[in-house]
């Protein structure tokens, strides 16, 4: 085959094009090479124990928050009330009516959680019945629906055409189902 002259300028230009790019891109060995050479970073022990450090703090600050909130606010009273003898005594007037009584902290804690137990209680009972509400809602939506053409495709004589003849009615009534030849 013949090479033509432009054929020959073309390959020359790409010729040279070639070369231009392989000077400008560097080689795959020296990329590679240098890729092996570099050190890869590693975790260095100092780093770690300061990460543990930092850690074992958070939770020591976390578990005494937690530990300050739950323990009860109970104030000292240790005052001590001089009685003299010349206070006249006064005697409380009768009131009708329960006594308010003095509980003990203990029966205090343990009031507070029954009453804590039964607003737990009560507000599962409400969510559960709202879920059964919910679920009835659901369901009667479902069981009341109808399909959007069910409009389209009834007639004057759907109970006629949905309905069976009587056994004494006239031979001409029921002939009047059959179609006509």
């Amino acid at each position: 085959m013949e090479i033509i002259g432009d054929d020959k300028k073309i390959r020359a230009l790409f010729s040279e094009l070639r070369f231009a790019d392989e000077q400008a891109a560097p080689s795959f060995v020296g990329v590679w090479n240098r890729a092996q050479l570099r050190p890869r970073t590693r975790v260095s022990p100092l780093s770690f124990s300061f990460a543990a450090a930092a850690f074992a703090v958070f939770v020591a600050v976390v578990t005494l928050a937690l530990w300050s909130a739950s323990r009860p606010q109970t104030t000292s009273t240790n005052h001590t009330v001089a009685v003299t003898l010349a206070t006249p005594r006064v005697t409380p007037p009768t009131t009708v009516g329960p006594t308010p009584k003095v509980r003990s902290v203990a029966e205090q804690r343990q009031a507070a959680r029954s009453l804590r137990a039964a607003r737990f209680a009560a507000r599962q009972k409400a969510e559960l019945l709202a879920a059964r509400r919910a679920e009835i809602r659901a369901a009667t939506a479902i069981s009341s629906w109808q399909s959007p053409t069910a409009t389209l495709l009834s007639s004057q004589n759907d109970a006629l055409l949905h309905s069976l003849p009587q056994l004494n009615e006239s031979v001409k009534e029921l002939k009047s189902f059959l179609p006509n030849k």
